[in-house]
């Protein structure tokens, strides 16, 4: 897999941490029937990639800074 190297700054990485949870937080409170099954699917399929790429960024973060 390809990937970018990224500098950014710290707080840079926190806003995107924070983000990247408050959407997770916003799909895994959403109420399921409130929308078409085409758009949960996309939605829950979203938030699975939307963790790995969470985790993969805290764990990156944290190596530096510590936990966040």
């Amino acid at each position: 897999m390809e990937t970018l190297n990224l500098k950014l700054p710290y707080s840079d990485i926190t806003l995107i941490l924070d983000s990247i949870r408050h959407y997770l937080n916003h799909i895994e409170t959403l109420d399921k029937n409130s929308i078409d099954e085409d758009s949960l699917a996309d939605l829950l399929d979203d938030a699975e990639n939307l963790k790995g790429v969470e985790a993969n960024l805290a764990e990156v973060f944290s190596k530096k800074f510590g936990p966040y």
